[in-house]
């Protein structure tokens, strides 16, 4: 599946510019209207994430620059809340 067709936005760093981060709908099951957040350690424009100010908000490698291109390391695990866990390669989201 395509990230594309999970309705995907870029995000700020707490209050920062746009494109530090994304969100997409879970790709769990076809009618799972839960949204997952991913922010990246480096900014779409190569900027470093700002400190989190005290926040425990992990932080995922990111390569590419469009919703087609993106790749994020490590997975994406949102499993503890019964949600889909897997990868972001390419602009492809597969399972782990």
């Amino acid at each position: 599946m395509k990230l594309t067709e999970l309705a995907p936005e870029w995000l700020g760093f707490y209050g920062g510019p746009p494109q530090c981060g994304v969100s997409f709908r879970c790709p769990c099951k076809a009618a799972c209207e839960e949204r997952i957040h991913v922010m990246f350690d480096t900014s779409i424009h190569g900027h470093p994430a700002p400190p989190p100010n005290g926040h425990d908000t992990p932080l995922w490698k990111r390569d590419g620059m469009t919703f087609d291109t993106l790749s994020l390391s490590p997975s994406i695990d949102a499993s503890r809340d019964g949600h889909w866990h897997g990868f972001i390669r390419n602009g492809e989201v597969i399972g782990a």
